[in-house]
């Protein structure tokens, strides 16, 4: 399930940049955001997906001869790398998500004083 749900983010981030890429359009920052937030959650669920393959492999899975040591070294790497930091992602996008509702209730204040 969680690498399902992993592709289901890639899929959704990848259709979106193609259909701007064809538009010949950059996406917009709240977009833009979500996209980072898409490929941190991926990053995510496939770090925890890898989890209980090492668990059921033991500690021999971290062996330099295991066919389970590199593809962990590598996912453990790349999920720290600051652009698939999904505390910083979900930041990043419920500023950008939330700023024109935050605009629109700072104009409305003004308009009643």
């Amino acid at each position: 399930m969680l690498i399902d749900t992993a592709r289901l983010h890639l899929r959704r981030a990848a259709d979106e940049v193609d259909t701007h890429a064809h538009a010949g359009r950059r996406s917009a920052l709240t977009e833009r955001a979500r996209l980072r937030m898409d490929a941190a959650r991926a990053m995510r669920c496939a770090r925890n997906a890898v989890s209980p393959l090492l668990d059921t492999a033991g500690a021999g899975s971290f062996a330099d001869g295991s066919d389970l040591q590199r593809p962990w070294r590598d996912i453990e790497a790349a999920s720290r790398h600051a652009a698939l930091s999904v505390q910083t992602s979900k930041e990043i996008y419920g500023r950008r998500s939330a700023a024109p509702r935050c605009r629109r209730a700072r104009s409305s204040e003004r308009g009643r004083r």
